[in-house]
C-alpha cells in the first residue's frame, strides 16, 4: 500500500490510539519472527487496518498487549499486541505484497530504483514462497502483471488497472473467509485497493508529467490538471470512499467497539484528509 490508509490522531480516543499503535508493534514483531530478520523495514502503517478487520474474525481468540521494547525503540518499553492469527496473517500477506511491489518497482526505468528493489525483495523472498500464502502470491502475480501490460500500452483509463488492483487487495482482506465474511472484506478490500490505485495515480501527476512515466491522468488530461479535472477525481475517489464504507458498516464490530472506531476513523475521516492535496495539484508540479 502507499501511505494512504491511515488515522486521524487527534479524532482518536488515547486507548484507541494505544490499541493502534500496539497493532502496529505486534505486525513488526510478526513479520521479524514469520518472514525474516529484515522483512520489517518494508513495513508502514497501512498494514494495521488489515490487521484489524481480521482481528474481527477471530472469533475466541485473544487481542491482549504486553509492554515490550524494539530496536526502533529501545529506551522505553511500548505497548505491543501479543502473537494472534491475525498478526500472523497480516505480517505474512503485507510482505507478500511488499515482494511483489518491489518486483514490480524492479521493472522500472530508473536504474537507482531497479537495484534498490532487487535488494529489497531479499528481506520479504520467505513471505511469497511460503506454502500459506502461495494462492495469494499467484494472484499478486496475475494482477500486477496484468497491470504491468496496461502500463506498457499507456492504458489511458485508471478504471481497469484501478480495478485489478483493488481484486488483489479484496483477496488479501478476504483469504480463507468463505459465504458473507467472504464477500464483506473482498468488496471492502476491491474498493479500498481502487481508491488506493486512483489516489497514487493522482498525487504522483506533477512528478510523472516530469518524468515520463506511466500515469493514466496525465494519459488522460494532458500535462495540466484544471480545476474541473481535479474535482473529477476527488468526487470518483470520495465515490470509492462511500461503496468502501457500506462494506465497513457490515464488518462484526460486536467484538470490540474501540476496534470499530478505529477502522471508521481510518474509512471516514483518514482516506478524505488523504486526499485533499487535490486542491493543489495543477500543471505538473504542486503549489
Amino acid at each position: 500500500m502507499f501511505g494512504y490508509v491511515k488515522p486521524q490522531p487527534p479524532e482518536l480516543l488515547v486507548k484507541e490510539y494505544e490499541l493502534y499503535k500496539a497493532t502496529y508493534c505486534g505486525i513488526c514483531r510478526a513479520m521479524k519472527k514469520h518472514c525474516g530478520a529484515m522483512s520489517p523495514l518494508t513495513l508502514n502503517y497501512d498494514s494495521v487496518l488489515l490487521a484489524l478487520v481480521r482481528m474481527l474474525y477471530m472469533g475466541d481468540e485473544p487481542i491482549e498487549a504486553a509492554p515490550g521494547r524494539c530496536i526502533a525503540h529501545p529506551l522505553k518499553k511500548r505497548p505491543m499486541l501479543k502473537e494472534n492469527s491475525a498478526l500472523i496473517y497480516t505480517a505474512r500477506a503485507f510482505s507478500l505484497l511488499a515482494y511483489h511491489k518491489l518486483d514490480d518497482d524492479a521493472y522500472d526505468e530508473r536504474l537507482v530504483r531497479r537495484l534498490a528493489a532487487s535488494v529489497a525483495k531479499c528481506a520479504v523472498r520467505r513471505a511469497a514462497k511460503g506454502e500459506d500464502t502461495r494462492s495469494l502470491s499467484e494472484i499478486a502475480t496475475e494482477k500486477l502483471s496484468e497491470i504491468r501490460r496496461l502500463e506498457a500500452e499507456r492504458c489511458d483509463s485508471p478504471d481497469v488497472p484501478a480495478s485489478l488492483f483493488g481484486d488483489l487487495l479484496g483477496a488479501i482482506f478476504s483469504y480463507g473467509f468463505d459465504g458473507n465474511d467472504a464477500l464483506v472484506t473482498r468488496t471492502l478490500g476491491f474498493h479500498l485497493g481502487r481508491f488506493i490505485f486512483c489516489a497514487d495515480a493522482a498525487e504522483d501527476f506533477p512528478r510523472d508529467v516530469k518524468s515520463g512515466a506511466y500515469n493514466p491522468y496525465v494519459l488522460s488530461y494532458g500535462k495540466e490538471l484544471t480545476k474541473d479535472d481535479r474535482a473529477t477525481i476527488k468526487r470518483a475517489l470520495l465515490v470509492e470512499c462511500t461503496l468502501l464504507s457500506q462494506a465497513v458498516e457490515l464488518l462484526p464490530f460486536e467484538k470490540s467497539k474501540t476496534i470499530e472506531n478505529i477502522i471508521k476513523n481510518i474509512i471516514y475521516k483518514g482516506l478524505v484528509n488523504r486526499i485533499s492535496f487535490l486542491d493543489e495539484v495543477s500543471k505538473g508540479e504542486t503549489k
